[in-house]
């Protein structure tokens, strides 16, 4: 560096002259780098230790969802509540989502429906014609 020229770069905490730090080496083609990353199927932290937690005070989410959706069901056949009633209608509710919540652990979800658009539609003519009664009588 010339003495009359600035270094690149704003001046550094550690004393050391702006530009002093060399750039680091970029990748020749880009893209990711061997062994980086989080390594395949491994669990967060968090997940590890909530389950650990669930586990050890016997609570398990997915057997009371089912629960859950069978006191629901056994209300709703028995008549303790009454149809079309506001309960009735919020137990439906629930036990709608219990199921879609239930789902996710057997299904994949069902990718929404797209609609697809014909921009150039042409208009289309029937022409209705009657059959003569001469016609008729020469076939038969």
């Amino acid at each position: 560096m010339d003495e009359n020229t600035k270094p690149r770069g704003r001046p550094r905490n550690d004393g050391k002259p702006a530009g002093s730090v060399e750039p680091k080496e970029k990748m020749p083609n880009g893209g990711a780098r061997q062994g980086a990353g989080r390594p395949l199927g491994s669990k967060n932290i968090y997940s590890n230790e909530s389950v650990k937690k669930l586990e050890e005070l016997g609570f398990n989410p997915l057997e009371i969802m089912v629960e859950k959706y069978y006191q629901i069901e056994e209300m709703i056949s028995d008549g303790t509540i009454r149809t079309g009633s506001g309960a009735h209608a919020q137990l439906l509710a629930t036990q709608q989502k219990l199921i879609n919540d239930l789902m996710q652990y057997g299904y994949r979800r069902v990718p929404e429906k797209q609609e697809v658009s014909i921009e150039n539609k042409k208009p289309i003519a029937i022409k209705l014609t009657m059959k003569d009664k001469s016609d008729d009588k020469k076939d038969g």
